[in-house]
């Protein structure tokens, strides 16, 4: 989609763009999220549930090895 330039209005407040509303399949009344990492801001749709949003979070983990072999490996260091 490219940048989209918005302007913050006199009480702080952004109008999210309609091709980015349409995007994110959100309308009003909808819950959005603002992921803040340093001087970024991503903004996305709240998903059903937290689970959705944290699944495949930090797999460069277990990347390569499979998951097998990463619990083994921490279930062997807790002894």
């Amino acid at each position: 989609m490219g940048i989209i330039e918005v302007r913050l209005g006199p009480k702080n407040q952004v109008v999210i763009p309609k091709a980015i509303r349409e995007t994110l399949r959100v309308r009003e009344g909808d819950v959005l999220l603002f992921v803040v990492q340093g001087q970024t801001v991503t903004l996305r749709a709240r998903p059903a549930s937290f689970t959705d949003a944290l699944r495949g979070l930090h797999k460069e983990v277990w990347e390569g090895e499979g998951i097998d072999h990463w619990l083994a490996g921490e279930r062997e260091a807790w002894d």
